[in-house]
Order: C-alpha cells, then sequence, then structure tokens
C-alpha cells in the first residue's frame, strides 16, 4: 500500500519495539536467548511530497526482559530484574539512544530503504535497514546491530565461559493508524521452549562446566596440576551449591 502523507507516530500505544539476544561460550547451554521488550520509544515517519524521513527515540531505561528461552532452569521474576539492573548499571549505562535518517528511498510496493546514523552507547554510526508496510497498514522491520562497533563490550559471565553474543536483533513491529493490544507480540517470538532439566541435574552439570574450564585454565598457564585441581573442585563445589540453593527460578517473595 502506498504510505499516507503527513506524520505518523509509533510508540507503545500502536506498536512494540524488541531486542532479541543470543549466547555463546563453553557454558552456552546454561544460560538463554533473551526477549526484550522496549517500553519507552517514539518514532515518527514523516512522509512529504519530496522528501521522507525517519526519527527515533528511546528511553535506554525501559528494557524489561520479556522471556528467556533455553537454559538448563527458567528465569524468575528476580532474575529478569537482575538483567535489567545490568542492562542499565553496565551496558547502556543511561546513554542517548536515537536514530536519525539521512535519506529514504520509497517503493511502490510499501518497501522503505532507510540510511541514517544511530546514536547508541555514546557513539552515532552509520546504519541503514529496510521498512515494510503492508496492505492493512502494519509496519514491519529489522536489523542486526553489532554491539562491539558502537564501543560496547557484550555481556559475559564465569570468566568469559557465558557471554552474550555481539549481534543483537532489533524488531520493530507497528500500525498505522491503529492500536496493538499490550499482549501482542510478533509470530517469531513464540519461540520453542527447551524443557527444564530437574534442579540438582542442573547443579551438577553448572558445577562441572565451571570445574573443567577452570581446571584446564589454570594448567594452560602454568599451574600445577594438583593445585589447580583442589581449586577448581572447591570452586566448583562452591558454584553447586549457590545454583541448588538459589539459582533455580528465584521468584519475589
Amino acid at each position: 500500500m502506498g504510505i499516507p502523507p503527513g506524520t505518523h507516530t509509533f510508540g507503545p500505544e500502536n506498536g512494540t519495539l524488541w531486542v532479541k539476544t543470543g549466547r555463546g561460550g563453553a557454558a552456552a547451554a546454561a544460560g538463554h536467548d533473551l526477549l526484550i521488550q522496549v517500553t519507552g520509544w517514539e518514532a515518527t515517519l514523516e512522509v512529504g511530497e519530496a522528501e521522507t524521513s525517519v526519527v527515533l527515540e528511546v528511553d535506554p531505561k525501559s528494557l524489561r526482559v520479556h522471556e528467556g528461552v533455553g537454559g538448563m532452569q527458567p528465569l524468575g521474576d528476580l532474575d529478569k530484574q537482575e538483567i535489567e539492573q545490568t542492562i542499565d548499571n553496565e551496558i547502556l549505562k543511561g546513554s542517548e539512544i536515537g536514530f536519525r535518517s539521512t535519506a529514504v528511498d520509497t517503493a511502490a510496493d510499501g518497501r522503505l530503504g532507510v540510511q541514517g546514523e544511530l546514536t547508541l552507547g555514546g557513539t552515532a554510526r552509520a546504519l541503514s535497514f529496510e521498512l515494510l508496510v503492508d496492505d492493512q497498514g502494519a509496519v514491519n522491520g529489522s536489523i542486526v546491530v553489532t554491539q562491539s562497533e558502537w564501543g560496547i563490550e557484550p555481556y559475559s559471565t564465569l570468566f568469559g565461559a557465558l557471554k552474550v553474543n555481539d549481534e543483537v536483533e532489533i524488531v520493530v513491529n507497528a500500525a498505522l493508524g491503529e492500536a496493538v493490544g499490550e499482549d501482542w507480540s510478533p509470530e517469531w517470538a513464540e519461540w520453542e521452549q527447551v524443557p527444564i532439566v530437574d534442579p540438582g541435574v542442573s547443579s551438577f552439570v553448572w558445577a562441572l562446566v565451571f570445574f573443567l574450564y577452570l581446571w584446564l585454565g589454570m594448567a594452560a598457564i602454568g599451574v600445577a596440576r594438583g593445585t589447580a585441581l583442589i581449586y577448581a573442585l572447591l570452586a566448583s563445589l562452591a558454584i553447586f551449591l549457590y545454583v541448588r540453593t538459589r539459582g533455580m527460578g528465584r521468584e519475589e517473595g
């Protein structure tokens, strides 16, 4: 469909903005792929006779963990809150997030080729993507952003054995002149849930992975194998007890 001329405004009242992350590292199986919803944002699509522009502004403190897929244990409410706090304090640090187009190419089939500048983590870099407006007025688009290109170091834990992939996917779904329900989510967000294993088994696997990582790592840098074995055993026992008692899908009580 052709996009009507004028100013079209989008936000949480008539659209959704998602961030999808993946995981890597030797202990990737223990982590989660995250679907994060941006709850504070506003986009403006200005369609004129001679020129079209796109502007996006995002509240960096409005990211909320919608769900986590995979892993050996589910994400509880406290887990989600801790992830959100880490995003605020260690990843985004309250820095400006915004996009302004420098050129927009329109096609008869409703496609918009958008070129512009994304500001993220205090760095502004060129970015291009495509938006599609279908016959029902739905606006959809996605882009893969490499965090390190904007000076953001992907989050990692367990000495790097579990880390967030450098590339994250940003997806926008909105509607021209229509509201979408609060619980609406794109079809791709309905990920297949991986069965959660028994708490004792998951604790043991966590401890085993951590033990092997520490033992082999210390041996590789010249620590005596006997000493490395003792340290790795003690550390893995601590991990086992922590995960077994505190890490099993904690809920806020």
